[in-house]
């Protein structure tokens, strides 16, 4: 009886346990934390949109009174210095042409559009019949009321037949906005509510290159003023309590070099700013603590990772019982990059191991979240079977599971991850097209596709392991890479203009409802002072859909922008920030961080799932060849006299940060392209003037090359492009040390001696400056409008010229393989940027004129355009000095060529007794068709092998005294070529 008894009492005592937990809400200590937080009652944002047909600029003057609402706060939207806001409800603006487009061009006035205008308004006290009346100047245009019930739900309203709408926008609030360039934001609850954000700030040491450089009304003296190596970053952390901001708190000093930093609370209500800084050459992963006082104060530097090699881009999280988890990438030139990962409890940090997974490509792109109790889970993308997949590492207590979260044969990268009160692990990635960073380019439209073609964003779920896709459909971006001719129907604005979507990220609101934000491209390079633009737009979960887009206002800037996602206090959504305002205030161009609050109506309701799906399948192993391509490239070794190793690259690469590089993808996908798909030993940017000479784009990508520096693995150069028409001609300017500043035009103000548009001692001055700073520079697609007629030239500071273009042609000279035709000539394919024929580059030669051959690819192009240097050395002088030397030589593909004369190689200039002779090695990565030998620039021999490898040598039966240049050109059976640089030799037959 009494054992009956103890049963029955357990069985009660249990029962009621389970009823407890039952009606226990179920949450997460974000949930929890950030709750506790004061803060206001966030105001909800409208925008008033006008001129979204116009055809020409218009007058869009007039006023807005809100009834059942009050507004708190107005803000002009795209607003000029002649638009204004008049109190106390009204406004004086035009919609506009974009910034950049030229006025005397018909064709691109009436193409690009017009630049719409607006108001945002901030409203509180709204009631559930609050209306908005607007009413405009033109007595024509009868004045709109407008139910904010749906405008506040998230659903635009359109006025005068689309002229016009009304549609919700975040409730931005600036945070930092000193004169600084802010960027990089992270934050983090603590367990009192205590909202901290921490933040990188870059000082210009140049205010004049905040927007665009100047050009020089005159040579400088010397360039001793565009040497600028000192370090600008500085980081610092912040926070919210109480409902009041502190003063931020500096981390560092000013004197950094900084590549993101990420923060998170334990639970003990200490804070931890972690962040990647370069320390003597090496970037290592550093952490000061902030304890939990009234007033904190920062800790000593810690210094978080101890191997060689760059170790960038932290992500932190905190877990349910306190402790933190970070997690970075780590490259070392032993194995591929990992993502590496640590724990701190109460300040001790060790390893985590929660990231290893025995794959053999790079790993990108980290990101963590933490579950309820011991639930934690860490991803990132790595290059997999030829592209990229994304991967999970999941733990809860002691047991760990691994799992392809996506792996198609498509690109799939940047993961976000978050989990829900439920213990549902969502997923969301950036989806791209297959053969990513593959055969692309002008005359290779097929067989690959470039880096940021179309662009979209996919969310799954894991549900107990299994890969869930949603009821809830997103918008997917179109396949709309141009083919030549690309002016033909507009398809290359079509190409720049089409939308993509990627960056996504994910977060809970409040009320514990998922959002998702991602980046949307607009516009083009005329559009704003730095070119495309690109907002972030939130969206949240309900059920089978997902809400309409909200933009996120101040998210304009470049493409790689991660905002902060976290619950608000109110309920909704907090978004942390960047912007640049290249589109918002487009006249003021200036790196700023924003807090934005967006919510909408509605209870949560359950996220409706799809069955269990695979993750994807690919089509066997991909790249196997091309591995054995440039494992068999990498391990030749050329032995003249002196040992050379063949080291692929090139220094023709634009991106996001280019006036004209919307369509060419971030800073980081041109790494991810060079060391992976590509698998390049070194590249060098060449946007323009890295950002029209603006000089925090410039900071960005010299911070980059120096972050993705792999000792001995990969070598980017520091570079740009220099853009002058002709005849002066595009030149790639290179350089082996860090810091070296970009250089002006030299204006001309006689408009009857303008060249070019510009002084015509342009390129005089060029060369004085690179002699100056060490650098070389590169003519390319010398025989169209960005060419040269070859008027100036100087063989040590222009040694080498790319005699091929991926994203155009051939420049050798006329009728050469892959070179264009004259379009009047109606022979296909026309040449592509215009007919300059004296721009041929057989024609410089012709005059004396020394060059080493490269091929790169400019915009869009991929993977068929390619500089292979001889260098004596895998290091960023052991490239510069190859190319000063003309050592290298072009190729459409991996293949070797090795061309002597004794113990010269190409592109050495020597004397000789003897009858010339050329001894050539050439392996192909197809059959060789034949090896044209060309003297002067004119075929004197044909060889055909019919084979993948050819050794043999040449001596020319008609030798004449004299110097003559001498090179061979290769082609394949399947068209790829190589242009082996030239050997000047100097022949003096013996007496």
């Amino acid at each position: 009886m009494k054992r009956l008894l103890l049963i029955l009492l357990a069985a009660v005592v249990m029962s009621g346990v389970a009823m407890l937990a039952a009606g226990k809400k179920k949450s997460l200590l974000v949930l929890d934390w950030s709750a506790k937080a004061k803060m206001e009652t966030p105001a909800v944002s409208v925008l008033i949109e006008l001129g979204l047909k116009d055809d020409k600029p218009v007058t869009w003057s007039g006023k807005a009174v809100a009834s059942g609402a009050k507004v708190v706060k107005r803000e002009g939207y795209r607003f000029r210095k002649e638009d204004k806001l008049v109190e106390p409800d009204g406004w004086v603006a035009s919609s506009h042409h974009g910034l950049r487009v030229p006025p005397r061009n018909p064709g691109v006035l009436k193409s690009e559009g017009i630049a719409p205008v607006g108001v945002v308004l901030q409203l509180a006290e709204t009631g559930a019949d609050a209306t908005l009346t607007i009413e405009p100047d033109d007595k024509d245009m009868p004045k709109a009321v407008v139910k904010l019930t749906d405008v506040l739900a998230g659903k635009p309203h359109g006025l005068w037949d689309g002229k016009a709408q009304v549609r919700r926008v975040s409730t931005a609030t600036p945070l930092i906005t000193t004169k600084t360039e802010n960027d990089f934001p992270a934050a983090a609850y603590g367990p009192d509510g205590t909202l901290w954000v921490a933040y990188i700030s870059y000082t210009l040491k140049d205010e004049s290159r905040r927007i665009e450089q100047e050009p020089l009304k005159q040579q400088p003296a010397d360039f001793k003023a565009y040497y600028a190596p000192k370090f600008g970053d500085q980081l610092f952390v912040k926070y919210l309590r109480a409902g009041k901001w502190s003063e931020p708190l500096p981390v560092t000093d000013e004197n950094q070099d900084l590549v993101r930093c990420a923060i998170a609370v334990e639970g003990n209500g200490d804070a931890w700013v972690v962040y990647s800084a370069n320390r003597e050459g090496n970037l290592d992963i550093y952490g000061r603590c902030a304890k939990k006082d009234a007033a904190p104060k920062l800790g000593p530097e810690q210094r978080l990772s101890t191997q060689q090699g760059p170790d960038l881009g932290p992500v932190l999280t905190t877990l349910e019982n306190g402790d933190l988890l970070l997690a970075y990438q780590c490259w070392t030139d032993k194995e591929p990059a990992v993502i590496k990962s640590l724990l701190c409890h109460e300040g001790e940090w060790t390893g985590a191991n929660v990231t290893e997974v025995p794959l053999n490509g790079n790993a990108w792109h980290p990101a963590v979240a933490a579950g309820p109790g011991d639930r934690r889970a860490a991803l990132f993308d790595t290059y997999h079977d030829g592209d990229y997949d994304v991967i999970c590492r999941e733990r809860e207590g002691n047991f760990g599971s691994v799992y392809f979260a996506a792996s198609s044969a498509r690109f799939e990268a940047r993961p976000s991850a978050v989990y829900d009160a439920e213990g549902r692990l969502w997923i969301a990635y950036e989806e791209g097209p297959e053969k990513w960073g593959k055969d692309y380019g002008a005359l290779d439209p097929d067989n690959g596709n470039p880096l940021y073609n179309h662009r979209s964003v996919k969310v799954v779920c894991i549900v107990d392991g299994k890969v869930r896709s949603l009821v809830a459909k997103l918008p997917a971006s179109e396949d709309s890479k141009a083919k030549i001719p690309y002016l033909d129907g507009g398809a290359s604005r079509k190409y720049e203009i089409a939308l993509r979507y990627s960056n996504p990220k994910l977060g809970l609101d409040g009320k514990g409802r998922l959002w998702l934000t991602y980046r949307v491209k607009f516009g083009t390079r005329y559009t704003s002072h730095p070119g495309s633009y690109w907002l972030t737009y939130a969206r949240r979960l309900d059920g089978d859909h997902w809400s309409e887009p909200i933009e996120v206002h101040h998210s304009d800037g470049l493409l790689d922008s991660r905002p902060v996602m976290l619950p608000h206090a109110s309920g909704g959504l907090l978004v942390i920030h960047n912007t640049d305002g290249r589109y918002t205030t487009p006249e003021v161009i200036h790196n700023q961080i924003y807090a934005s609050v967006v919510d909408l109506p509605g209870d949560p309701v359950d996220p409706e799932l799809g069955p269990p799906q695979e993750p994807g399948t690919k089509p066997g192993k991909q790249g196997d060849a091309e591995r054995a391509d440039i494992k068999r490239i990498r391990e030749y070794r050329i032995e003249a006299g002196t040992k050379y190793q063949l080291l692929r690259g090139e220094f023709h690469r634009h991106t996001e940060v280019s006036w004209d590089g919307g369509p060419d993808g971030s800073l980081e996908d041109m790494f991810r392209y060079a060391i992976d798909a590509a698998g390049l030993d070194w590249i060098g940017n060449a946007d323009h003037d890295n950002g029209a000479g603006r000089e925090y784009p410039w900071w960005l990508t010299q911070k980059l090359t120096t972050a993705y520096t792999v000792n001995k693995h990969f070598t980017p150069v520091y570079s740009y492009e220099r853009s002058v028409n002709y005849p002066h001609g595009h030149r790639n300017c290179v350089f082996v040390k860090r810091g070296v500043r970009t250089l002006p035009r030299l204006a001309e103000e006689d408009m009857d001696k303008r060249v070019g548009g510009v002084h015509a001692d342009d390129t005089k001055m060029l060369y004085r400056y690179l002699k100056e700073m060490d650098g070389i520079c590169a003519s390319h697609t010398s025989a169209t409008g960005m060419g040269t007629d070859w008027r100036d030239h100087d063989d040590a500071l222009e040694p080498v010229v790319e005699i091929y273009q991926g994203d155009r042609m051939s420049y050798e000279k006329e009728d050469a393989p892959r070179a264009g035709y004259d379009p009047k000539s109606e022979k296909l394919p026309a040449n592509i940027g215009g007919w300059y024929p004296k721009g041929f580059i057989n024609l410089a030669l012709d005059k004396g004129y020394k060059f080493g051959f490269e091929a790169s690819s400019d915009h869009w192009s991929t993977h068929i355009s390619y500089c292979i240097v001889l260098a004596e050395e895998h290091s960023r002088e052991g490239i510069v000095a190859a190319l000063k030397k003309r050592h290298c030589y072009a190729a459409t593909d991996n293949i070797i060529v090795d061309v002597r004369g004794g113990n010269h190689v190409m592109g050495d200039a020597f004397k000789t007794e003897a009858a010339p002779a050329l001894q050539m090695t050439v392996i192909g990565t197809k059959d060789l068709d034949r090896i044209d030998i060309l003297k002067d620039s004119d075929v004197v021999e044909t060889i055909k092998p019919g084979k993948r490898e050819y050794k043999g040598e040449w001596k020319d039966p008609k030798p004449a005294a004299g110097e003559h240049y001498y090179y061979i050109r290769v082609q394949q059976t399947d068209s790829a070529i190589a242009w082996g640089s030239p050997m000047w030799v100097d022949y003096q037959p013996g007496k």
